[in-house]
C-alpha cells in the first residue's frame, strides 16, 4: 500500500455558535472528524496535527487546532482512535476544550466489499470569557462608555459535559465511500445559563468519495492496490439545528503534490471556495487549505489552515489482507 492514501473529501466550512460544532475544511485531513467510522481508513499508523484560523480580516478571529492518533488492527477488523480539539471563538469569549476516544469495528460483506462502523465517546470542557465582553447596563447614559458594573447573571464560567456519537460507511475498496453520522445522541447540556435552553444539537451527516485511480497496481493475493495517481469527485451534507451546509469537490493527486477545490454553500446565501495545495515525502503529508469568500453578503471574510499527517506503516514479514477505504 502506497503511504498516501489521503482521499480527499471536501467538507463544509466550521461555523462559530455556542451550541454548534466546529468543522475543518476537508475532513481526511482532520482524520475521522466527520464520520468516526472512518478512524483507522489508512490501515496505519496516523498522527494528525491541523490549525484553521477563519475570518482574519475580521477583528475577533476563529482559532481551531486539533491533534489526532488512530490506527487500524486489520487482522482483528478493528480500529481505535483518539482526538484533541481546541476551539478559540471570538479571542476567547468563548472557547471548548474536546477530548474523543473512538472504537470502529469493519464488517467485510464479501471480496472488496466493506461496512464500517464506528462508535465516539467525547467529552467537553467549555469556557466562557464573561470578563471579555461588553454589557449594555455597563454604558453609562452621560458617557456613552462602559464603565459601571454589569448585572448579567451566569450559572457559571465553566461547563462539562459527555457525549456520543455514532457513524457507519459503506465501501467499496478503492473506488467508493459512502457514509453517514450522528453526533451528540444525547444532546448534552453546554451553556452558562438556562441550561435547558442550551443544549448541543444533534447533528447529521451524509458524505460520498468517488476514486478514479489512474495507474492500478495488482497486491497481494491480486488485490487491487491504490496507487499515488488518481482523481477524486466528493460530496458532503451536514445539518445541525437550523443550520445546514452542503459541499462538492473535485482534484487530483500526481505524486508528490495533490490539488483540489470545493465549493461550500450554507443554503442561506452563504457560498465559499476552498482551494488545497498539498504533498508528501517519505510518511510525512502538508496540506495547505486557502477559503475565497465569495458570497454577495458583506459578513464574511477569507480563511485558511494547514494540516500535518504522520503515517506509519510497519511492515510484516508476512502479511495479510488489509482493509482499505
Amino acid at each position: 500500500m502506497k503511504k498516501v492514501v489521503a482521499l480527499l473529501l471536501f467538507v463544509a466550512s466550521f461555523w462559530m455558535a455556542g451550541a454548534q460544532d466546529y468543522s475543518f475544511v476537508n475532513h481526511n485531513l482532520t482524520p475521522f472528524s466527520l464520520n468516526p467510522s472512518l478512524a483507522g481508513n489508512a490501515n496505519a499508523m496516523r498522527f494528525g496535527v491541523n490549525y484553521r484560523q477563519q475570518w482574519m480580516a475580521l477583528g475577533n478571529n476563529y482559532h481551531t487546532f486539533r491533534a489526532s492518533f488512530d490506527q487500524n488492527f486489520y487482522k482483528q477488523m478493528c480500529s481505535v482512535g483518539v482526538a484533541y480539539a481546541y476551539d478559540n471563538m471570538a479571542n476567547g469569549v468563548y472557547s471548548t476544550n474536546e477530548v474523543s476516544l473512538v472504537y470502529g469495528h469493519t464488517l467485510r460483506l464479501k471480496e472488496f466489499y466493506f461496512i464500517r462502523l464506528g462508535l465516539q465517546a467525547s467529552m467537553f470542557i467549555n469556557q466562557l470569557g464573561w470578563d471579555k465582553v461588553k454589557y449594555g447596563d455597563q454604558y453609562d447614559q452621560n458617557t456613552r462608555k462602559p464603565t459601571l458594573e454589569t448585572l448579567e447573571q451566569f450559572d457559571s464560567d465553566s461547563r462539562t459535559c459527555f457525549d456520543f456519537s455514532f457513524g457507519a460507511s459503506f465501501v467499496i475498496q478503492n473506488l467508493l465511500t459512502v457514509g453517514g453520522a450522528v453526533y451528540h445522541i444525547a444532546e448534552p447540556n453546554n451553556g452558562f445559563v438556562e441550561l435547558d435552553d442550551n443544549i448541543l444539537k444533534r447533528k447529521f451527516v451524509g458524505h460520498i468519495n468517488f476514486i478514479q485511480d489512474l495507474q492500478y497496481q495488482n497486491g497481494l493475493f491480486g488485490r487491487k492496490d491504490l496507487s499515488q495517481n488518481y482523481m477524486f469527485v466528493n460530496g458532503a451534507y451536514q445539518q445541525q439545528s437550523d443550520f445546514k451546509m452542503a459541499n462538492v469537490g473535485v482534484g487530483v493527486a500526481w505524486d508528490p503534490l495533490i490539488l483540489g477545490v470545493s465549493d461550500k454553500n450554507d443554503l442561506d446565501g452563504i457560498n465559499v471556495l476552498a482551494f488545497m495545495l498539498g504533498g508528501h515525502f517519505k510518511g510525512l503529508q502538508v496540506y495547505y487549505v486557502y477559503d475565497l469568500f465569495t458570497s454577495s453578503k458583506k459578513n464574511g471574510s477569507w480563511s485558511h489552515e494547514i494540516n500535518f499527517i504522520y503515517i506509519y506503516q510497519k511492515h510484516e514479514r508476512y502479511p495479510c489482507p488489509v482493509v482499505y477505504w
